[in-house]
């Protein structure tokens, strides 16, 4: 990579240093990165290519590639998807919690009635 293509050009030492803390978070976007430095994933991971270790920068990249906490749009749709299968699947599963719950134990007869209430 020549000094033209990098990606930390016009970036302070103390800004590399914090995109590169960002970066290793698994709850900060790469989103969160490019609003707060102007830098694209791609930008990202060509400044940890350059700033980090052969095997370090290996490790991130395992560990970032696919992660939907590194993706906000992926995040979203992903808490969407589970919200999703939790409403359609909610009331089925309550139904039947309920039903096996009244065989395991069924409620004894009560001489409670509502004309005996009033």
């Amino acid at each position: 990579m020549t000094s033209e293509q990098a990606p930390n050009d016009g970036l302070a030492q103390a800004d590399v240093s914090t995109i590169i803390a960002m970066a290793w978070q698994d709850n900060t976007p790469f989103e969160a990165i490019a609003a707060q430095f102007g830098l694209s994933e791609q930008a990202v991971v060509e400044l940890m290519r350059g700033a980090l270790k052969t095997r370090s920068f290996r490790v991130w990249r395992m560990r970032v590639r696919g992660r939907t906490a590194k993706h906000q749009t992926r995040q979203i749709s992903a808490q969407r998807d589970q919200h999703a299968q939790y409403r359609e699947g909610s009331g089925d599963l309550l139904k039947q919690a309920l039903s096996e719950a009244q065989e395991t134990f069924p409620l004894p007869p009560s001489p409670l009635s509502r004309e005996s209430l009033r």
